[in-house]
């Protein structure tokens, strides 16, 4: 199951965000191969935003592979956020909390943070979770000011969603036979990648030292681009934070069927060019209309589709077919807060065990009784993110490079009376600083809350420079491996690394994913 509300963050993340641009200062120019910019400075950082990585997909080149971006005369004005590729309008709850932003099929941008244009530093491309149907590189919670300022550049990006980025249509292969088909938003980020890589040192920036990191659908996309062959050699190293890795993925031929089945429902039948001129006459509201009513984002989500990805993930990793670099994948210690959004309860990861429950709830009361409740969030947490971070972390480590896994369970002290654990998406503000949350983190943290934040962004920052995430100052995070499975848990008490976290429950992952697959497990 690749079913997952990314762009949820737990409630918290996206109830308080405030998506407004920073307070600019005078304009920074900066030429690249395309033409000038004309940027900002925000906070001592130069930031250049809404640059086009890839001509605008409308019209003909709706749901076809990103082509060459754009050239332009003059100095284009690079100061404000692009608009957010195409999907559902929010709620009216979530409008009375959050103002929408504005969408446009003509949405493929990207956004740079750096600290020194005429360095050779590190690169960090952030990719942007929501179920693979929402969210943008706008988010303030992506605002990349504060990891910039450890000496990094810092980079976002919009990548096509819902049926714009992911539909499978055979009339599209007869339609451009020479390019894969399918995955559009993958081919989106793989786009801005090699951007990145012919265009970063403008902006200060080593093309040959691009970190790839992203959460949820992020994440997600992280390991879908380790398991590319064309992503391979747009990025040294890579961070996976909440981003599963075990779970099944849907297959070309469901994916084409369920394309189909879109063209059919909207007057667009046959595989023919009278059927997709038809498709890509269709608004934007119609296509959101359709996907709204889809039983599940699965169905518009990546695929095995033989080129972008010849394998699921998973099984690509235990082949050793991912890219060989360092590694971190992780979770959060309450990622279960998800459920409500999957519409599934605790009992519903219960019913699967049969006659094997009293076996597993065994394995996993060994530290004393739990409820129903507690057990079937447990196992949640377990088969859909423990297990595909220690997984591949371990598939990685065994291919010879480090990995590192961990597990981030602190909770702000301000939200410690109402909140248990930390939610899926709730690292996010710790990893980019709190300036995306002003009213409800950033205004009452504490000392020990920025002691987290400093030492999540030297974490990251030193994996993006060297590989390795330890330095001076911070408690020792060690490599892990399936002989030697490590995790550096952070929660409220300590940050220190456990030897075997949540082994023996992984361990029963492992089997349900051997029997599915046929692969061998790490450990």
């Amino acid at each position: 199951m690749r079913l997952i509300a990314a762009g949820i963050f737990c409630g918290l993340l996206a109830a308080t965000a405030s998506w407004a641009d920073e307070p600019k200062s005078a304009s920074v120019p900066l030429t690249i191969s395309q033409g000038a910019l004309a940027g900002a400075q925000e906070d001592g950082i130069q930031v250049f935003k809404d640059i086009p990585f890839a001509a605008p997909p409308v019209g003909p080149l709706r749901w076809r592979a990103p082509q060459a971006g754009p050239a332009w005369q003059g100095a284009r004005a690079a100061d404000q956020f692009g608009p957010i590729c195409p999907q559902p309008k929010p709620s009216l709850l979530q409008r009375m909390i959050m103002p929408s932003l504005p969408q446009s099929e003509d949405c493929l941008s990207l956004n740079v943070w750096t600290p020194d244009a005429h360095a050779k530093l590190p690169v960090m491309v952030w990719i942007y979770g929501g179920a693979f149907v929402t969210g943008g590189s706008a988010n303030p919670l992506y605002n990349g000011t504060d990891l910039a300022k450890h000496g990094v550049v810092v980079v976002s990006f919009n990548y096509r969603l819902g049926w714009l980025g992911f539909f499978n249509h055979p009339a599209l292969a007869a339609d451009a036979p020479n390019e894969p088909h399918g995955n559009y938003g993958l081919m989106d980020q793989i786009a801005a990648l090699e951007w990145v890589k012919a265009n970063i040192a403008s902006f200060g920036g080593d093309p040959a030292n691009v970190t790839i990191f992203g959460e949820s659908a992020g994440g997600m996309s992280v390991n879908d681009l380790m398991a590319s062959p064309k992503a391979h050699g747009l990025f040294a190293k890579a961070i996976s934070e909440s981003g599963l890795g075990l779970t099944s993925m849907a297959t070309a031929q469901v994916a084409s069927d369920a394309a189909k089945a879109f063209g059919g429902r909207n007057d667009a039948p046959g595989d023919g060019a009278v059927g997709l001129s038809k498709l890509r006459g269709l608004s934007v509201d119609d296509i959101l209309a359709d996907q709204e009513k889809l039983p599940s984002v699965q169905i518009v989500s990546p695929m095995v589709d033989g080129q972008i990805l010849p394998e699921e993930p998973g099984v690509a990793f235990a082949q050793g077919k991912m890219a060989h670099v360092p590694y971190i994948a992780g979770s959060n210690s309450n990622e279960a807060t998800l459920m409500t959004a999957l519409h599934m309860s605790p009992a519903d990861m219960l019913k699967p065990l049969g006659d094997g429950a009293a076996m597993v709830r065994k394995i996993y009361e060994a530290d004393g009784p739990l409820t129903d409740d507690d057990f079937g969030r447990q196992l949640f947490d377990d088969a859909l993110f423990s297990s595909g971070a220690q997984g591949l972390s371990d598939f990685v480590a065994k291919g010879g490079n480090p990995s590192y896994v961990y597990r981030f369970g602190y909770v702000a002290e301000a939200l410690r009376p109402t909140t248990t654990g930390v939610g899926h998406g709730g690292e996010i503000a710790f990893v980019f600083g709190l300036r995306g949350l002003p009213d409800v983190i950033a205004s009452k943290a504490t000392s020990n809350d920025l002691a987290i934040v400093a030492q999540m962004q030297a974490y990251w920052t030193n994996f993006a420079k060297t590989g390795d995430p330890n330095g001076a100052g911070l408690p020792q995070w060690p490599t892990t491996s399936a002989a030697t499975p490590r995790t550096l848990v952070v929660n409220d008490k300590a940050t220190k690394s456990i030897d075997g976290f949540r082994k023996n429950q992984i361990a029963i992952m492992y089997v349900n994913w051997t029997k599915r697959t046929g692969q061998t497990p790490p450990n």
